[in-house]
């Protein structure tokens, strides 16, 4: 397995999107829309790749001394591998790098014990997401 952040013009990009659609908007028929929101073109954007396939996306963005991770996903029957460890310890690598004091974001409550285990605190209250409705939990790790 190969990860490794890529430019949006890169060809694997489209791989990431449709896998991070599938993860996360499937059935909605503005998923494309809700993939493109306001940090996606400023994002890093970090891939997981087996056997030149992408397997695994997360997306890294910069608001003053914080970072924000957003939109982690893993393809169906590679989770539980470890793949989401590595990609997250990568983002976490790279928010390090750029000085970052704090990287927040929103977990999907079914995930809370995999962001726990890699040092993440839960902040506040359970919402619904407003792009899908699905419970999230705001979580931080200060650096």
């Amino acid at each position: 397995m190969q990860v490794l952040f890529i430019t949006q013009d890169n060809p694997k990009y489209q791989q990431a999107i449709d896998l991070r659609i599938s993860c996360f908007f499937s059935g909605f028929n503005n998923a494309v829309n809700l993939i493109h929101d306001q940090d996606e073109k400023e994002g890093l954007h970090l891939i997981a790749l087996d056997n030149n396939t992408v397997v695994g996306a997360g997306r890294l963005n910069f608001k003053q001394n914080k970072a924000i991770i957003s939109q982690m996903a893993i393809l169906k029957g590679h989770q539980g591998k470890g793949i989401g460890s590595e990609i997250l310890i990568q983002l976490i690598e790279k928010a390090i790098s750029e000085d970052s004091n704090e990287i927040i974001l929103s977990a999907r409550t079914t995930a809370l014990k995999f962001y726990e285990k890699h040092g993440f605190k839960t902040i506040g209250a359970v919402y619904n997401s407003s792009k899908t409705g699905i419970p999230h939990q705001k979580m931080n790790l200060r650096l």
